[in-house]
């Protein structure tokens, strides 16, 4: 193994602010957990907010401090904690072993304190979106609300894409946060050149084993310890955005909790990425939400906004006129409301993939006649990944680079005559074949401006296994996009996406541990019975094809 000169470097803990009020909120077993309470400046007891978070509650990262006086100054009581084993609070540092009775110990704390005025609602993104739905799971009966933002109730949305591991994000995530108590920080790039894959983060780390988290995750191994079963039984407003990686287990999570009938559920869906970066139009620059105050506070009156309503209506019983079911924005377009996703109003529409082995068109009609569209998948030349693991919208990737490879299966629509507003799910249905005893199938569904360059607006992977030709339906999640006039939508099919995804090998071996590989030759039929083909939902009004 090589070592780097220059390893991870431990990012120093954040100073807790003058106005918090810091504890060591004792769990049932002994272990102290580091918590920060905010007030009003205003009374003496107020319905109280909660944040279980790994990522330091002082820390620069997520800005608990500014969130947590955006709160009190809207007279709600904020509680932050450092989950155990991370930053200040003590413990091993377990990922979601613990989390469902450290969050029902914490709530039953704050309900015991004399500033709670009663109710508790919970917020937060990602991983301290998750620590939401395992409080809400212990069935404290002081927890009244939830906001979870960019997660689902079951982790393995994150890890796993159709039996595909989520290599990228799951290292970035497990370097960066469950080494131990600190946080890290690394100046260069992880080095994915090294083989076997699994020794990337190690290498990045001086040498120091890889966290547990990340063999687990690496071989789906993370089981029930993950997944929370969704009850649907406390008020919930789940927030998203078009490019978070989780959107479809949020989505889905969402299904799951309104299916129950038990409290409301309300979806909001953004045209932003994991971290709430929005979508810009070509050429736009990206606003760094830290740049300056002024900057801040305009973000946080933004990501913020949707919640203030909802713990009105839920912690303090006010009215809440604007509580569709669905709220959802289009990207390069407006806000909409509707019942359901997909709305009502939005359509399936099928298109036909048409041509040979470069690829070809999409088609309302297929070929008549079957043909194979055959590349081949080289283990030592992937089809590189261009967008961000966590933050594509920050410096959005041409997509145009990757549509001359050979190994990359290219077909779109004519210009578009009008506007066509994607709005709802999408899949790609397909035979696929290889001369390996399995393959991946990556696919990818852009938006071609008349300029040529590309915006990603859907993917998806999934692995597949003889006898072949195997039936496979990759599932790209849902979107709300506009298509503008005189752009296209093309979708591009590959083997591989490195380093989103480990490298299939072509052979038995398992692309985590062990570097066996050899070149594969894989197909994906056209036309006749079993042609390819794209659906996606359309919302009427929209455009079509020249």
């Amino acid at each position: 193994m090589i070592v780097l000169p220059h390893p991870a470097t431990r990012r120093p803990f954040g100073d807790v602010p003058h106005d918090a009020r810091p504890y060591a909120v004792r769990m049932r077993d002994g272990i102290r957990l580091a918590t920060d309470v905010y007030v009003p400046k205003q009374g003496q007891r107020w319905p109280v907010l909660l944040s279980r978070l790994p990522y330091d509650k002082a820390g620069d990262e997520c800005f608990m401090p500014l969130i947590a006086r955006w709160f009190t100054e809207r007279g709600y009581a904020v509680v932050v904690q450092d989950v155990r084993g991370k930053i200040r609070s003590d413990g091993d540092t377990e990922p979601f072993r613990h989390e469902i009775t450290d969050g029902y110990d914490t709530v039953d704390w704050i309900s015991r304190q004399p500033w709670c005025a009663g109710p508790v609602g919970m917020f937060g993104d990602s991983y301290f979106g998750w620590t939401q739905w395992a409080a809400a799971s212990s069935g404290h009966p002081a927890l009244a609300a939830l906001a979870p933002r960019v997660i689902s109730a079951d982790f393995r949305d994150l890890t796993h894409r159709q039996g595909i591991f989520a290599m990228e994000v799951c290292s970035l995530w497990a370097f960066e946060t469950w080494i131990d108590e600190a946080l890290y920080d690394y100046d260069g790039q992880l080095d994915w050149s090294i083989r076997p894959l699994c020794d990337v983060v190690p290498t990045a780390l001086g040498g120091r084993p890889r966290p547990a988290f990340l063999d687990d995750a690496a071989k789906d191994r993370l089981g029930t310890i993950a997944q929370i079963p969704v009850r649907g039984d406390l008020p919930a407003l789940h927030l998203g955005g078009w490019w978070d990686m989780t959107r479809r287990g949020q989505i889905n999570t969402w299904r799951q909790s309104a299916a129950a009938r038990r409290a409301p559920q309300h979806l909001v869906m953004d045209a932003t990425d994991h971290g709430w970066t929005p979508v810009r139009d070509q050429g736009e620059p990206f606003v760094d939400p830290m740049a300056d105050e002024a900057t801040m506070v305009s973000f946080l009156d933004t990501y913020l906004a949707p919640m203030a309503p909802f713990f009105d209506a839920t912690l303090r019983e006010r009215s809440w006129p604007d509580a569709a079911p669905v709220r959802w924005r289009i990207a390069h377009g407006p806000w909409e409301q509707s019942a359901d996703w997909p709305p009502p109003r939005s359509r399936p529409a099928e298109w036909f993939l048409v041509g040979d082995s470069r690829g070809g068109a999409l088609h309302t009609v297929a070929d008549d006649a079957e043909r194979p569209a055959r590349w081949l998948h080289d283990p030592h030349n992937p089809v590189p990944g261009l967008a961000h693991a966590y933050h594509p919208l920050i410096k959005p990737s041409d997509e145009s680079a990757t549509a001359q490879r050979d190994d990359v299966l290219v077909f779109q629509t004519e210009p578009l005559r009008e506007p066509m507003d994607l709005a709802g799910p999408a899949d790609v249905t397909l035979w696929l074949g290889a001369t390996g005893s399995s393959t991946y199938i990556m696919a990818r569904l852009i938006d071609v401006a008349p300029d040529g360059t590309g915006m990603r607006i859907l993917d998806g992977a999934a692995s597949a296994a003889p006898p072949w030709p195997a039936a496979v339906t990759v599932d790209l999640g849902s979107t709300g996009y506009r298509l503008r006039p005189g752009h296209q939508l093309r979708l591009e099919l590959s083997s591989s996406e490195f380093p989103r995804y480990p490298i299939h090998p072509g052979t038995d071996a398992d692309p985590w541990y062990q570097w066996d590989v050899r070149p594969t030759e894989q197909h994906v039929i056209l036309g006749g019975q079993r042609a390819a083909r794209l659906r996606c939902f359309v919302a009427p009004g929209g455009g079509t094809a020249a």
